[in-house]
């Protein structure tokens, strides 16, 4: 029994490990990232509010609709999301989406990964 969590703690800490970060800044009313462009698969999005009040986070596009806990002023969280190529949207949905519309909204664009396809052998006569 000890192997197998053993065998899922491993798994999950390489996942996380393997996971892109985005460091994310919310303040009135913007959303900053320190990259706007990122791989497919797993994204930790380091989400710090700098600003006065309130604020949240939300990734939503290609069938992910995903978002934070509300985030006092000065505090910080994290959000792992696994993305697909395309373009998401991110933005703070507090106060009826007032925040997004006041301009707390940015565009993240997903590339497809890189990594090269492993040659499959060919079959043995």
């Amino acid at each position: 029994m000890n192997r197998i969590l053993i065998a899922a703690a491993l798994a999950v800490s390489a996942s996380l490990a393997s996971a892109q970060a985005v460091n994310v800044t919310l303040s009135e009313w913007k959303v900053g990232l320190d990259r706007d462009t990122v791989q497919a698969g797993s994204v930790i999005f380091k989400v710090k509010n700098s600003g006065t009040m309130t604020h949240a986070f939300y990734v939503r596009g290609e069938g992910v609709a995903k978002g934070s806990r509300e985030i006092p002023a000065g505090q910080e969280t994290a959000l792992t999301v696994t993305l697909k190529p395309g373009t998401y949207e991110l933005y703070c949905p507090l106060s009826d989406l007032t925040h997004k519309m006041a301009g707390m909204s940015r565009a993240l664009v997903v590339t497809a990964d890189d990594k090269p396809a492993v040659p499959k052998k060919p079959a043995a006569e």
